[in-house]
């Protein structure tokens, strides 16, 4: 599950815990139609991309057997090419620092009467 946690935050740009949309895949992983991902929609998704990786057409009854049979959980995480995505962030929620840039900032600061 930690390649899959590591997947997950790559993807989730924004940091809110979804991940959103509108791949081939994607119609049998978001589950609820809300047109983002949670956490095991993602999982289940890259279970998705592995047996597709395998050559296997993503029928109904496969995607049942992925997701939902005895060997769901034994599917690996998928190869993906990590070099090509961004590095994960940490999931901070807190206000990010004002960016000090010369000559605009300092530009646009109120000045003192003369």
């Amino acid at each position: 599950m930690e390649k899959f946690d590591s997947y997950f935050r790559r993807a989730d740009f924004d940091k809110d815990g979804r991940i959103s949309g509108a791949k081939a895949i994607w119609q049998h992983a978001d589950q609820n139609r809300t047109g983002f991902l949670g956490r095991q929609e993602f999982y289940n998704a890259l279970k998705l991309v592995t047996v597709a990786q395998g050559k296997r057409e993503l029928t109904p009854d496969i995607v049942k057997a992925a997701l939902y049979g005895p060997a769901s959980s034994k599917i690996p995480a998928p190869q993906i090419n990590l070099a090509a995505l961004p590095p994960a962030q940490p999931n901070a929620m807190g206000p990010r620092p004002p960016t000090q840039q010369p000559g605009i900032v300092n530009s646009l600061a109120p000045r003192p009467p003369t």
